[in-house]
C-alpha cells in the first residue's frame, strides 16, 4: 500500500473471507491510558502519552517503552499503518523512525514507493554533504502529491534525517523504495543514466530500440542482454553498489511488467493473483535492499503483519524469523482519513476526499476498549495473549474499502492504537 495512496494490495477479499483464526490469550504489561481501571493493570506501567508518540518526538518516552522489547539482533522493523490517510499512525511512525535511528542503530528506511522516480533522488540529496538546500525537500514532497498526513510528516522526518546526516557524515541514514517497478520509467532511467553515458558505441542502437513502440517485455529483454554484455565495462565506470542497484532496477522492471500483465488478467477474473505477486516481489526487494543491514520498513499494516501465506509479512517472517519485528497501528473508535476520490485517476494526479470509519468489532483495539475501557495504548503480543484478545486489526485501503486483517499466531510484536484517527494533527482525548 503506497503512501501516495496506490491501491492496497494486501488484505483484499481473500483476507476478508478468511474464517480460520487462532485464539490468542493476554495480560496487560504494556502501556495504558490514564482512564483504565482494570485490576490487571500494574501501577508501574507507564502512561500512554499520545503527544509523545505523535506531535512531540520524545526519545526518552519511546526508549522507556521499546528499549527492552526490541532485541539488538532484530534486523528488520516493520512499521505498519492502518490507513495511509490518517495523521496519528503516520506521525507515530515518523517519531519511531527517529528513535530507531538514534537508539537502535538503524540506518536504512525502506518505503513502499518506487526507488527510481521517487526515493533515489531523495537518497542522493540526503547523503550529499555539500548540499543543504532546505527548499529541496519541500519541493520533493509537493511533487509527490501525498495526502496531508504523509506530506507533513515526511517533510519533518526528511529534514530531520538531513540534519542527522550532516552531523554524522560517516554513519548516514539512507532512504530507499521497495515498491514493484513500472516498466517504461525504469527503462528510460537506465537508458539515460547508464547506457548512453557509458556505452556510447552502442548507445544509438539501444536508444532506438528502447524508445520504439515494441512491448516493455521486449525492451527489458534487451536491457538484460545489455547488462550481461557490459559487466566488465560497467565495473570500470561505476561503483560495485551502483552496479548492484542497476541489476536490481532491471529485475524489478521485469517484475513490474509481470505485475501489470497479472493485474489486467486478475481484474477480468476477479482474482487476487496480482496482489499476491506484488507482495512476493516487494518481500524480495526488501531482502535485497536491506543487504544484511538493519532496516526500517514503512508500509501498510496489510503488507507487514504476519498473516496468511502469500503476503509480504509472511514472506519476511519466514526468511528473517526472529530478526523480523512488526509494530502495527490501529484505532478503537473512529478513523476520519483521506482516501482516493476516484480509483481510476492516474497516480500522477491524485485527488482525495475524507471519509469516516468505525472500528470493526472483531479487532483487538475495539475489544480492548469494550472489555477493559482502554481506548488507546501500546500492547505487546504477549499482553494480548494474556488478555485473551485476538490479534485482528482494521485495514482501510487507499480507495476507502474497510476490511479487517485476521490475526493469526504472532501477527505482530506490538500494537499501537489510538481512540480516533484524523486526517491532520489535532488535539484528541487519547
Amino acid at each position: 500500500m503506497s503512501i501516495t495512496k496506490t491501491t492496497y494490495a494486501a488484505g483484499k477479499l481473500s483476507i476478508a473471507k478468511l474464517t480460520c483464526r487462532v485464539m490468542l490469550s493476554i495480560v496487560v504489561i504494556a502501556i495504558f491510558n490514564q482512564f483504565s481501571y482494570s485490576q490487571i493493570i500494574s501501577n508501574k506501567s507507564p502512561k500512554f502519552q499520545s503527544d509523545s508518540l505523535t506531535i512531540h518526538y520524545s526519545n526518552k518516552y519511546l526508549s522507556s517503552v521499546f528499549d527492552g522489547k526490541i532485541a539488538d539482533s532484530v534486523q528488520i522493523i516493520a512499521l505498519g499503518e492502518v490507513s495511509h490517510g490518517g495523521y496519528e499512525p503516520i506521525a507515530f511512525k515518523a517519531n519511531m523512525a527517529r528513535y530507531l535511528i538514534e537508539r537502535k542503530g538503524y540506518r536504512n528506511i525502506l518505503f513502499e514507493l518506487p526507488d527510481v522516480g521517487r526515493m533515489r533522488a531523495m537518497r542522493n540529496y540526503l547523503t550529499n554533504q555539500t548540499s543543504n538546500d532546505t527548499a529541496y525537500i519541500g519541493t520533493w514532497v509537493k511533487q509527490a502529491q501525498f495526502v496531508n498526513a504523509t506530506a507533513s510528516e515526511s517533510l519533518g522526518l526528511l529534514k530531520w534525517i538531513k540534519q542527522y546526516n550532516l552531523n554524522h557524515p560517516e554513519d548516514m541514514v539512507q532512504v530507499m523504495g521497495f515498491e514493484i517497478g513500472t516498466g517504461q520509467s525504469i527503462i528510460s532511467f537506465i537508458l539515460n543514466k547508464y547506457i548512453i553515458p557509458y556505452d556510447r558505441g552502442q548507445g544509438q542502437q539501444y536508444m532506438y530500440q528502447l524508445t520504439s513502440d515494441i512491448a516493455d517485455t521486449a525492451k527489458i529483454t534487451i536491457l538484460n542482454k545489455w547488462l550481461l554484455s557490459s559487466q566488465s565495462l560497467l565495473k570500470t565506470k561505476i561503483s560495485a553498489e551502483e552496479l548492484r542497484l542497476l541489476d536490481f532496477y532491471i529485475h524489478n522492471s521485469v517484475n513490474g511488467v509481470g505485475y501489470l500483465i497479472k493485474n489486467s488478467k486478475a481484474i477480468s477474473e476477479q482474482s487476487n493473483a496480482a496482489n499476491l505477486f506484488r507482495d512476493s516481489v516487494m518481500a524480495q526487494n526488501i531482502r535485497f535492499l536491506s543487504n544484511n543491514r538493519k532496516a526500517i520498513v514503512w508500509a501498510h499494516n496489510g503488507h507487514v503483519i504476519r498473516t496468511v501465506q502469500g503476503y509480504m509479512g509472511n514472506y519476511l517472517h519466514r526468511y528473517f524469523k526472529d530478526r523480523y519485528y512488526v509494530i502495527a497501528s490501529d484505532f478503537s473508535k473512529l478513523a476520519e482519513v483521506e482516501i482516493n476520490k476516484n480509483a481510476s485517476i492516474p497516480n500522477n494526479n491524485p485527488q482525495y476526499i475524507t471519509k469516516t470509519f468505525t472500528s470493526a468489532p472483531t479487532t483487538a483495539a475495539y475489544n480492548i476498549l469494550n472489555k477493559y475501557g482502554i481506548a488507546a495504548g501500546i500492547f505487546f503480543e504477549q499482553d494480548l495473549r494474556n488478555m485473551n484478545i485476538k490479534e485482528d486489526t482494521n485495514a482501510i485501503d487507499a480507495n476507502g474499502i474497510h476490511l479487517f486483517i485476521p490475526g493469526l499466531n504472532n501477527a505482530f510484536d506490538a500494537l499501537v492504537f489510538f481512540s480516533e484517527i484524523h486526517p491532520t494533527a489535532k488535539q484528541t482525548s487519547n
